[in-house]
């Protein structure tokens, strides 16, 4: 469930975030996709994977990940 309004640091201000750690879990993905849609002004994401994926796991997730709508059109988002 997103929330009714987009805090306005989202909006405005933040321009890169870090993710570590991410295993592709449905929360996790929820979570990127609505800063994806929602940060107006983000220049890069960085999506650190969880050690032990596999590849086929990590594949799965930088397809989902691609996919998303992005609310800034200079996102670039890295995946490590």
């Amino acid at each position: 469930m997103e929330p009714q309004q987009v805090p306005a640091c989202l909006l405005s201000r933040l321009r890169t975030t870090k993710l570590v750690g991410i295993k592709g879990k449905k929360h996790e993905l929820e979570i990127i996709r609505y800063l994806l849609r929602n940060a107006k002004v983000l220049e890069r994401m960085e999506v650190v994977y969880y050690c032990s994926l596999n590849p086929y796991e990590k594949i799965d997730m930088l397809q989902n990940i691609s996919a998303c709508q992005r609310g800034s059109s200079v996102c670039e988002v890295r995946f490590v």
